[in-house]
């Protein structure tokens, strides 16, 4: 067992949970997720939507891949995913929404990193962008 600070055990336990079952909780509502959607700009819509239809197809998408389908650099790739989660986690009560970016292998670099989301979050990212 790994001691947890207590200001982040939800975080934890909704983490593990989430990797366990694989599942999202309910508390995400596709209008709260389109209406995030509908602020962000273009390259954060791209990114959001390419990393969400890759985990939809499981097609685990890359930051550099991401980085590319919205013409940007890994580094801004990057910068968006940050704010996506910041984002994503203000949508109300609830746990985070679970949008992570994993470490590169072994060797790799930042534009190897796979940015996951759970399927079924990743279907009401995808139900939410078809509404714009």
């Amino acid at each position: 067992m790994v001691p947890v600070p207590e200001e982040l055990e939800e975080q934890v336990r909704f983490y593990v949970t989430w990797r366990v079952t694989g599942e999202m909780p309910a508390d995400w509502s596709e209008d709260a997720v389109a209406e995030l959607y509908g602020q962000l700009d273009d390259a954060s819509r791209t990114v959001l939507r390419t990393v969400a239809l890759g985990a939809v197809d499981d097609e685990p998408i890359t930051v550099a891949r991401a980085a590319e389908a919205a013409g940007m650099t890994i580094r801004e790739s990057l910068g968006i995913v940050l704010e996506l989660v910041q984002a994503l986690r203000g949508l109300g009560a609830g746990p985070p929404f679970p949008l992570l970016v994993l470490d590169p292998p072994e060797g790799g670099d930042a534009g190897q990193r796979v940015i996951v989301i759970p399927r079924d979050a990743a279907r009401v990212v995808v139900a939410a962008a078809g509404r714009g």
